[in-house]
Formats: structure tokens, C-alpha cells, sequence
């Protein structure tokens, strides 16, 4: 039944064999192709604290992780110090705002683990932790 299919269309069955083999093997070859996710490279990702009240004043951040560099203002002042793998981050918006800041690593597919050890509002009072979240990407 399927020799007569393959008549009917005035193609020999070989030349059709032969089309579909070549049709699988582009297919499988170029689906190796495709996006093969993050590359292992350094560069720079960017922290940022997630508020639930909006404008803040300071933070006080504690990143863990192989590999991590220079540690640079985003908005505000940073000051930080590195012991082994982890640095301890101190940002600083004396007008209130956004708690951003950017950090070298030698590996962008391996974040640090981050922690909020502290955040305080812009009119310096202590903040509880409920709600915050630090975000680190690319």
C-alpha cells in the first residue's frame, strides 16, 4: 500500500527514502544547534534590595560565593569588605530610594547567596525584615 502512495506521487521509492533520511538528519543536527543556556563567563551582576515601603535609606547585605570581585555603587554609596568567599555590603541612599548595587564575579552562572542582614528607611530608623527580598541578576 505504501509503494503505491509513493508512485502516485511520481517520485521513486528510493529518492523518497533518501529525502526523508536527509530530512532527519538536518533536523537532529540542527536542533544541537539551539540555545545552549548561560555561557561560564566574569562579568557583572546587579543587587537589589526589594522593598515593601519603598523608598530606603541603608541596607546592610552579606553575599557568599566563590569568585566575587569589586563591589560598586549602583545609586547611593557602597562600602564593602570581603573575608574568603563572603563580602559584606553596606549601601547608602541619603535621599531614599532604590538599594542598588553592582558586583564583579568570575562566574555569571554561579550567583552568591545573599542575605539582608539590616535595612533601614531614610529617616534612619531600623527596618523589620518582613517583606524584603534581595535580587541578583545579570
Amino acid at each position: 500500500m505504501i509503494s503505491r502512495g509513493w508512485l502516485r506521487c511520481g517520485a521513486p521509492p528510493a529518492a523518497l527514502a533518501w529525502a526523508s533520511a536527509l530530512s532527519l538528519v538536518l533536523s537532529v543536527g540542527l536542533t544541537g544547534c539551539g540555545d545552549r543556556g548561560p555561557v561560564s563567563a566574569p562579568g557583572v551582576l546587579t543587587a537589589r534590595v526589594v522593598s515593601p515601603n519603598g523608598a530606603e535609606g541603608a541596607a546592610l547585605v552579606t553575599l557568599v560565593g566563590p569568585g566575587i570581585g569589586a563591589v560598586g555603587a549602583g545609586e547611593g554609596r557602597v562600602f564593602s569588605e570581603a573575608h574568603g568567599d563572603t563580602v559584606y555590603v553596606v549601601v547608602v541612599n541619603p535621599a531614599g530610594g532604590t538599594l542598588r548595587f553592582t558586583l564583579q564575579v568570575a562566574d555569571t552562572t554561579r550567583r552568591p547567596a545573599g542575605t539582608l542582614v539590616e535595612v533601614s528607611g531614610p529617616d534612619d530608623k531600623v527596618r523589620g525584615l518582613a517583606g524584603y527580598k534581595l535580587e541578583i541578576r545579570p
